[in-house]
């Protein structure tokens, strides 16, 4: 018989056990209408629980009852009030059902409350498992959730509300994580990887803002204009710019209204190894999927992430940018052959944005899929030794994550750009910064075509599967690199789907089946002090 939903305050009684059959030492369970319930005689009164304890599913029937109605959870020593089911130690509270006497007969009501307050109560411990980063009760409050009726999305609209002000520096990879986690869930029909994806789109931002403070945002208002905008960005003016962002929602404009000037602004700079630009991406689809009551909390974590973004251009590396943009053509010029992937593959920074200002006159795709094909080259020849070193200098602190930021950049970049062409110099003479500044990290003795081979993808279907099952159960500790593999692997699997030429579908596969295979080294201890005590040493 399935649970009736509590609908009134008419109780429904069911006939559980006689009353002859309690003791004050010996509770006993019943099972009624599909649910384990623990029956207590204490003090000449009955109280009824679930017969599971909500930390692990213990038998509470062989938990101990103390003289002040103190019920313990002999595993974990979770404690309860008996009485109204409020948690003593522990987390969840349990759940208590009425009970009475009659002819010598216990009678329990067993109804579910309505589906609305058990969403409700669930989001309200759901809050207090993210404060703590207990992964474990994330999943279980997810799990409620949903045998409630409600999707991750309720729990993340209020999870987002909650802790964009207790990103200090701004959006992090968990908001964008969390986009592409309930992405990859859409595409699952095994409820235990729906529910593991849902708990690490929680569980990444709950890591994220653990301990932090709130470090709030003005509430001042200006009319938008997008030259203002842009004006507070390029000065590092946070508060102006979220005045902006202010004036503009509270005079009905949407993002949408809004995002291309948030995407010139993300490519103003080749800045924070392109996170700005892969964020605002993130942050679209975000609002998509959750309506615009996020639209505001995000936009302010993404500009607050983008004000205090490195700037990177202006670094001596990397300064051949601006004179690069500078000389792009305004309205093209002839193109002769594009360049291949070879044209990159292996060189400085400067060598990368003379290639590509060179071939300004092709198609903007011309030139987009050989960086993209030169980029996974990089990530397949990348010489692992320079990530498990630990005498190499600060500027040297080079991983593998540095060569998968190029895939999930030129991914955003070729979305972005569909909606705003004009912004294919600045992206494509980035995405040539990517391709450059990794030159120097390469194995010079392997050879593209002989990494491609190696980890080449012969199966796509196979592989999609055998990806999903890595990504799903990744375990690793630090959320940062599983998000790492999740969104490069999407990146490439959207690109392949948009369409790419053969070489670069086959390059691009390669490169996330070979990242996959990594087992990341997550601390770097005797690196961190040796750079230390060298830094120390030199700072008098």
């Amino acid at each position: 018989m399935p649970d009736e939903p509590l609908t009134s305050s008419v109780a429904e009684w069911t006939r559980a056990v006689e009353l002859d059959r309690l003791r004050p030492s010996r509770p006993i369970a019943v099972k009624l209408h599909g649910k384990h319930v623990a029956l207590f005689l204490h003090q000449g009164e009955i109280f009824a629980c679930n017969n599971r304890c909500p930390h692990e599913g213990y038998p509470l029937v062989e938990g101990t009852l103390d003289a002040d109605c103190v019920l313990t959870c002999n595993w974990h020593n979770w404690k309860f009030d008996l009485k109204t089911g409020a948690t003593l130690y522990g987390g969840d509270n349990l759940r208590i059902y009425p009970a009475k006497v009659e002819d010598g007969v216990v009678w329990l009501d067993t109804r579910d409350p309505p589906a609305a307050a058990r969403i409700e109560e669930a989001l309200g411990h759901l809050d207090q498992a993210m404060v703590e980063y207990d992964t474990a009760r994330i999943a279980r409050e997810l799990a409620r959730l949903a045998k409630a009726g409600a999707a991750p999305a309720v729990a993340l609209v209020r999870v987002i509300h909650a802790t964009h002000e207790r990103l200090r520096d701004g959006m992090t990879h968990a908001y964008a994580a969390a986009e592409a986690w309930l992405r990859l869930r859409d595409t699952l029909s095994s409820e235990t990887q729906r529910l593991a994806c849902a708990t690490e789109a929680l569980a990444h931002i709950a890591f994220d803002t653990l301990r932090e403070k709130i470090y709030p945002f003005t509430a001042e208002c200006a009319p938008w204009t997008a030259e203002g905008f842009a004006a507070a960005v390029e000065s590092q003016n946070e508060d102006a710019a979220a005045a902006l962002l202010n004036g503009a929602f509270a005079h009905g404009l949407h993002f949408a209204d809004l995002e291309p000037t948030l995407a010139e602004a993300a490519l103003a700079h080749y800045n924070d190894f392109g996170h700005s630009l892969i964020y605002l991406m993130h942050v679209r689809r975000l609002i998509e999927r959750l309506g615009p009551e996020v639209a505001k909390p995000l936009s302010l974590a993404w500009l607050r992430s983008l004000i205090y973004a490195t700037r990177e251009d202006l670094l001596p590396d990397f300064r051949g940018y601006a004179d690069a943009l500078a000389a792009w053509p305004a309205n093209g010029r002839p193109g002769g052959t594009p360049p291949g992937a070879d044209a990159f593959e292996g060189q400085s920074a400067r060598q990368v944005l003379d290639v590509t200002l060179a071939a300004a006159g092709n198609a903007p795709l011309d030139i987009y899929f050989p960086l993209m094909e030169a980029s996974a080259r990089h990530l397949l020849r990348f010489d692992e030794r320079h990530a498990l070193r630990t005498d190499n200098s600060v500027a040297d602190n080079v991983g593998w994550l540095d060569f998968s930021h190029a895939l999930t950049f030129g991914r955003s970049l070729r979305q972005q750009c569909a909606r705003q062409p004009h912004l294919w110099p600045q992206g494509l003479l980035q995405l040539a910064l990517f391709v450059g500044r990794n030159s120097v990290y390469l194995d010079p003795n392997v050879p593209a075509q002989a990494a491609i081979r190696e980890w080449a993808v012969t199966d796509e279907a196979a592989f999609h599967e055998r990806a999903i099952a890595a990504i799903v159960d990744h375990g690793t500790g630090l959320p940062i690199f599983h998000a790492h593999w999740l969104k490069t692997w999407s990146a490439v699997r959207e690109e392949v789907a948009a369409g790419l030429p053969a070489g670069a579908r086959v390059a691009m596969l390669a490169a996330v089946n070979r990242l996959l295979a990594v087992r990341f080294k997550q601390r770097h201890t005797l690196r961190t002090a040796h750079q230390a005590l060298g830094f120390v040493g030199k700072e008098d």
